[in-house]
């Protein structure tokens, strides 16, 4: 009995640390794993449970070859990737049923719009700080991104707390949208592809934010 009782603690943890640890997870503030020796479609259709609704919008809206590299942006861009909970939401709050419900040219704005040129790692964005002016979107630092859509974008990066220390912790990326005025952070930063950086936004990022 003792000894199919330890058995089954080991098995227990064991299950535990799998489901907690896999290979594509999205980890909020962190860095994500590092290189993908894959073009980014490749990426996403590793990892269904984030970017299989990325998958369908960008094929909808006829802009795979941008995450094959094949396209006129070429193989250095940078995606602030939009997960499969933001596009979910999106269609609940707007009664759709599927992905492809949405109309294909509104799919290639929104994917538009959350990229920009270069394959941007986290300490290529310039440190920075929100303006203490409420009514001022642009602080200190940073520095201004036009989107593949037109959209400009600050972009900034801070040091984020860890253990009650401030700017102790990793660093994070921080993104204005100055068109809609609004402010969104990069959940997980770095995912390194073949054709460019993936910096996913936050599950709660909400599309068309950017």
């Amino acid at each position: 009995m003792k000894h199919i009782l330890n058995f089954t603690i080991v098995a227990v943890v064991t299950m535990f640390t799998m489901a907690s640890c896999t290979k594509f997870d999205i980890v909020d503030t962190g860095s994500s794993n590092g290189d993908h020796d894959m073009v980014m479609w490749d990426y996403f259709k590793a990892d269904p449970y984030n970017w299989d609704s990325i998958m369908v919008m960008a094929n909808h809206a006829g802009v795979k070859d941008i995450f094959d590299g094949t396209s006129k942006y070429g193989k250095d861009i940078t995606f602030f990737g939009i997960t499969n909970h933001s596009i979910r939401r999106y269609l609940l709050t707007n009664d759709l049923q599927k992905v492809t419900d949405i109309p294909a040219d509104e799919c290639r704005e929104i994917i538009l719009s959350n990229l920009i040129a270069g394959a941007m790692l986290v300490d290529d964005f310039i440190e920075g700080k929100p303006s203490e002016d409420t009514n001022e979107l642009i602080g200190t630092g940073g520095k201004k991104y036009t989107t593949f859509s037109g959209k400009t974008l600050w972009i900034y990066t801070i040091k984020e707390p860890f253990g009650g220390v401030p700017q102790a912790g990793a660093k994070s990326i921080q993104i204005v949208a100055l068109d809609t005025q609004k402010r969104i952070r990069v959940a997980s930063t770095d995912i390194k592809t073949r054709t460019g950086v993936v910096q996913a936004l936050d599950y709660n990022f909400t599309i068309k934010d950017i």
